[in-house]
């Protein structure tokens, strides 16, 4: 089978900001960078989802040790350390930096006390809010990566990291263009592909998000922390079908006077956290906003209720200019009184991030030699649940790390040819899988079974009793569906079935990542929560989960104590 090859400095493949940030790192060392990304925007991910909050030290009453506090604290301790100082000591000026590729930060004119605020969690204001939302950073980027000639290969779906003698050399992908086969050959690999929101049914992510680096690294040798920590947001749309699951947010952007009702008119926070109720951390409140609705308490359309009524006009002012999509969204759902903070609305949670993954240091380097890794799709930074607004800080910092550590190795490094073998195993075992059309399973029946066992038995409230379902029936799929993959058509350029049949096999894996994790840990942490061990247990479980590839392929756990 004929495939064509690339060769590069920097081979990233994702793309999202943490992409972006990497490559416009690396490219202004001199690098030669090559994106190879799903999509067909130039930055998108979960970034471009994002509602635009990124948090940093800006004030002089805030220091970064007191952000590295609040890290630490949220994340329950089983954050690394090095990773969480490294993210607060350079968190201003990884926001800052975007103004060096063009980005104008949203401050000319404007009171700076209305763009910087305190969210659930953090004990100062640190919360820059940027009225263009995410979308503005991803168009910045975007732009950036245009004039500094970064080489961007859209609607690319990377299925394999290639190795030699041990070393990251590159990847394989499919092209969904041509529907050719690409081998991408790298002095340095760096994973930027995002998190696994496309494993469940509700999740704010995009449906690209289905969590394949997590399994492409791990099948490579790399070794992943804590993939039981999945994050859910308390508030999201619970309608209509294509708006489900996606982002409304946490109650502080409402303001101190918004309350959380069930369907029986309780005010439930009170149960649930009787000092912060509606302001705890967003564990916290997705998790009692997941039992209300679960238990039988929600609305009869499954739901909790939002009341904003009680509100000042001056943050209703400030939601509209800094969160414009998500008010306009809220307008169109639920109306225009709604929109205005006239009436409830209502909301379910959703998934919204993940903080486990890919193990790396504090240059971003796996190890594995060759193998860097960044964003969402590392583990380490958050521990147990991440602090809001974080999320975009760790890939403006971290990012711009991975970039500048990439350039630096590919300057020492020779570029090492992919093993042939291994090229051809793999393209062979995928036209096996393109090749049957009938009597078989087709890709996306595969993707809903998987979405579904996670939100039933792995969402924000889990027990022993699900979890063994999950992990079971997931190796049912994996067992008897995967092998019998069957594509409705043979064609090759743009053949949408074929990016999913990759994504299946990766996605079955990572699954089984989260759902062996969990049921591992015998104590609830952060976003981890256990009727059946609802007690942090820190005498026993303040230790890090770790999932590495075993000799016949199985998955291998471990654990690391965590010092403090």
């Amino acid at each position: 089978m004929r495939f064509d090859k690339v060769t590069t400095d920097i081979l990233i493949i994702g793309g999202g900001g943490a992409a972006a940030m990497a490559a416009l790192s690396a490219r202004g060392l001199g690098a030669k960078v090559t994106i190879a990304s799903k999509e067909t925007s130039l930055v998108g991910g979960a970034t471009i989802m994002a509602a635009g909050g990124t948090s940093a030290v800006f004030r002089p009453s805030d220091t970064p040790a007191i952000f590295y506090e609040d890290i630490m604290r949220t994340g329950k301790n089983l954050n690394n350390p090095k990773l969480v100082r490294t993210l607060t000591e350079n968190s201003k000026a990884g926001v800052l930096r975007l103004q060096e590729y063009g980005f104008l930060l949203d401050r000319q004119g404007l009171d700076p006390s209305r763009m910087i605020r305190t969210a659930e969690g953090h004990a100062h204001p640190r919360g820059y809010l940027d009225r263009r939302e995410a979308v503005g950073f991803c168009h910045g980027l975007g732009g950036a990566l245009i004039r500094n000639g970064v080489d961007f290969r859209s609607e690319t779906v990377i299925c394999k990291l290639l190795s030699n003698h041990g070393r990251i050399v590159g990847a394989l992908g499919i092209s969904l263009a041509t529907g050719d086969y690409l081998v991408f050959n790298a002095k340095v690999t760096v994973l930027s592909t995002g998190g696994l929101g496309a494993l469940y049914k509700v999740t704010t992510n995009s449906r690209i998000l289905t969590g394949d680096g997590y399994a492409m690294a791990w099948d490579a040798g790399a070794e992943l922390v804590d993939m039981e920590m999945v994050q859910f947001l308390p508030m999201a749309f619970p309608y209509p079908r294509s708006r489900q699951g996606l982002n409304i947010g946490m109650c502080s952007l409402f303001g101190p006077g918004v309350k959380l009702y069930n369907g029986l008119g309780e005010r439930f926070m009170e149960k649930y956290d009787p000092e912060r109720k509606e302001f705890a951390t967003r564990d916290v409140v997705a998790r009692a906003n997941y039992t209300e609705i679960r238990e039988g308490r929600g609305t009869e359309k499954g739901t909790i209720v939002v009341d904003t009524r009680e509100h000042d006009p001056r943050n209703l002012a400030l939601f509209q200019a800094t969160h414009p999509h998500i008010s306009q969204m809220l307008k169109k759902v639920f109306g225009e009184r709604a929109a205005l903070w006239e009436e409830p609305f209502e909301a379910i949670p959703s998934q919204h991030f993940f903080m486990g993954g890919v193990i790396i240091d504090e240059n971003c380097e796996t190890q594995l030699p060759g193998l860097f890794a960044v964003g969402e799709v590392s583990g380490g930074v958050h521990g147990a649940n991440r602090l809001a607004g974080s999320a975009l800080t760790e890939i403006f910092v971290f990012g711009d790390i991975a970039g500048r550590k990439a350039a630096a190795s590919s300057e020492k490094q020779k570029l090492i040819p992919p093993e042939e073998g291994e090229i051809r195993e793999q393209i062979d075992r995928l036209e096996r899988i393109f090749s049957v059309r009938q009597g078989g399973v087709r890709p996306f029946e595969v993707k809903k079974a998987i979405q579904d066992i996670m939100w039933e038995n792995l969402g924000p409230v889990r027990n022993e009793e699900g979890m063994k379902k999950a992990v079971a029936e997931l190796r049912s799929i994996q067992e008897k569906d995967l092998p019998n993959v069957a594509l409705a058509s043979r064609q090759k350029k743009y053949n949408r079935e074929r990016m999913e049949a990759i994504e299946v096999g990766l996605m079955i894996k990572t699954a089984s990542f989260v759902a062996r994790a969990a049921l591992s840990r015998n104590e609830s942490r952060g976003s981890h929560y256990r009727t059946d061990f609802p007690v942090l247990d820190d005498k026993d479980w303040l230790r890090n989960t770790v999932l590495r590839k075993g000799a016949n392929g199985e998955v291998d756990i471990t654990y690391k104590q965590v010092s403090i």
